[in-house]
């Protein structure tokens, strides 16, 4: 038989990213509906001064979202990885520290900012007409700090906890909530733009209720426990690091707004930052899809990057960047004809936005196809401990797209802003793939690295017996004695009658030099878990002992993994 043989573990990759991308991508439509809808009751009600205050506010929520992805996706990612190495007690110290860290420095930037709120608006660039307004909306945004970088936050942990549905749960509750409370207030309670802004909070005070459900189970990787710091555990820095590239995306989006909006401003009043609101929530929308694709290789990637498994990574890579254009093009054709489906909804009269909006929903929605594309490489870098590079990249876009900002202000207006982002765009993919030693690795075609086996099928003798065959040139006599004996034949005798499992068999040569024997089955019971003679590891001990058959769930299904130390690999040898 051919020894490697992509397709079944691809199969598994196809169904996971499934699991990964569109209950988030649900999620997410939720949360980002918030925004819209403040919107949409601001200017319907208040006028389009009102909705430029938001615009002036939004750099804040960008700050909230650069702290929660400091916390979450460095927190998720490392929990992955424990997931694919099966150390469930650092994970839930990992955990534990993560929250605490952004409940602290949330509450400190809370205070922080109610104190210094009015050289904040100022910095923010606040006009005489919305100044109002915008202090109102944000004052109430920051007494919500916590309950939304949590909010923000937990949508990335849950999701490497293979809890997916419950985060899209938090945010469908959160943000039906939000829409409740918008229209309760404004049209029927005739309240201002602070009630808008509560909706927002209580939202994510809703939403951080729900995912407490998460903690019912105490076998959670992520759960709660008594802090303490063993030597074999990450830094504080270490654990926020995979989440750098993110949180300076989200930095250099703030600072990139603050500019984007004093030069609007100054050249076109406040009209150009109500122009600039409209486009905002353009892109929240457009960021969900490329999220639901781009952020789903956080989880996956770093399973894989925790079991060794460099092929696996790239199978990944592949998979996403398939869902992200499926998902995106058909969005991208329906702007780029129909602009006014971004438009209606706001009730816009201003003759100004009515003739600029159109050009800009296409430049914008046309130059996401390329952000799509750069997100896919800069996640999947930080997934597998690269986060200087995607940061980097990060970077390299936001200073290029604020210089054209500041340089085609002048001559274009109220456009430069959406010219200047796609400039950007194409200048951190000029980047990542010039300078990042081929990113694009994987988009294409598969890549054996460093597999020996990969083999699959439906789990029963016939196929069996072919995997061990295919085995007995990879692993000694003793090696595949082991695998027999602690993987193969306790899961079929375990296995009740009728039950048809599609698996994937792996066998790959670790950075350590040591190989790995991988079964994964498409379930999310522990089969084996039911039978006494097959004892679990404990899963207070990080340190598993070679040999061992470990037992966990992967991605949203099961996987038996044994690990043949170096030492007996040697003198089988």
């Amino acid at each position: 038989m051919d020894t490697i043989q992509y397709k079944y573990e691809n199969r598994f990759i196809r169904r996971s990213s499934a699991r990964y991308v569109f209950p988030p991508m649900v999620g997410m439509i939720f949360a980002q509906i918030a925004p819209f809808v403040d919107g949409i009751c601001v200017c319907d009600t208040m006028g389009e001064e009102a909705l430029s205050a938001i615009g002036t506010a939004a750099p804040i929520g960008y700050f909230f979202n650069m702290i929660a992805s400091l916390g979450g996706i460095g927190c998720g990612v490392l929990i992955s990885r424990c997931s694919g190495s099966g150390e469930k007690a650092k994970a839930a110290r990992i955990f534990t520290r993560t929250i605490i860290m952004l409940v602290t420095v949330s509450l400190i930037l809370s205070i922080a900012g109610i104190v210094f709120i009015d050289p904040l608006l100022k910095l923010l660039c606040a006009t005489p007409e919305n100044y109002p307004y915008a202090k109102a909306y944000m004052m109430v945004t920051l007494v919500g700090t916590v309950f939304m970088v949590l909010n923000y936050s937990g949508d990335y942990i849950l999701a490497n906890d293979n809890n997916q549905n419950l985060a899209m749960a938090g945010d469908i509750t959160g943000a039906v909530v939000n829409i409740v409370i918008d229209f309760a207030g404004v049209y029927v309670f005739h309240r201002g733009i602070e009630i808008v802004a509560f909706g927002t909070a209580f939202g994510s005070v809703c939403c951080v209720l729900v995912y407490l459900l998460h903690f019912r189970k105490a076998d959670r990787l992520c759960r709660f426990v008594p802090v303490k710091r063993v030597k074999t555990d990450p830094g504080d820095l270490e654990i926020l690091k995979p989440g750098f590239a993110e949180a300076v995306m989200y930095l250099m989006f703030a600072i990139q707004l603050v500019i984007q909006n004093f030069a609007l401003r100054e050249t076109t009043g406040t009209m150009g930052i109500s122009n600039s609101a409209v486009i905002e929530n353009l892109q929240l929308l457009i960021t969900i899809v490329i999220a639901g694709a781009t952020d789903a290789i956080y989880p996956m990637a770093a399973a894989y990057d925790g079991e060794q498994n460099e092929s696996g990574r790239l199978m990944v890579k592949r998979m996403l960047t398939r869902y992200g254009l499926a998902l995106l093009l058909p969005i991208v054709a329906a702007l780029c004809l129909f602009p006014q489906l971004m438009i209606i909804p706001y009730d816009i009269h201003d003759p100004v936005m009515l003739r600029s909006l159109p050009l800009a929903i296409r430049i914008i929605s046309l130059g996401s196809l390329i952000n799509l594309i750069s997100m896919l490489m800069i996640d999947y870098l930080s997934a597998v401990e690269e986060e200087l590079k995607a940061t980097l990249a990060l970077i390299i876009q936001a200073i290029i797209t604020i210089v054209f900002i500041l340089l085609l202000n002048p001559f274009l207006g109220m456009d430069a802003p959406w010219y200047a982002t796609v400039i950007g765009y194409i200048a951190a993919l000029i980047y990542l793939c010039f300078f990042c030693n081929n990113p694009t690795e994987g988009f294409f075609r598969f890549h054996q690295k460093n597999l020996l086996l990969l083999t699959g099928g439906r789990f029963d003798k016939d196929h069996v017996d072919d995997w061990k065959q295919a085995a007995e040139g990879i692993l000694t006599g003793q090696e595949l004695s082991m695998v027999e004996d602690n993987l193969l034949t306790p899961l079929m005798n375990s296995l009740p009658d009728g039950i048809s499992l599609q698996t994937s068999f792996t066998i790959l040569e670790r950075d350590d030099g040591a190989l790995a024997a991988i079964l994964r089955y498409g379930s999310k019971k522990d089969y084996i878990g039911t039978d006494q003679d097959i004892p679990e590891q404990d899963e207070d001990d990080d340190e598993f002992a070679p040999n061992i058959c470990i037992r966990s769930e992967f991605l949203g299904a099961r996987r038996l993994m044994i690990i043949f130390s170096r030492e007996d690999k040697n003198e089988n040898s």
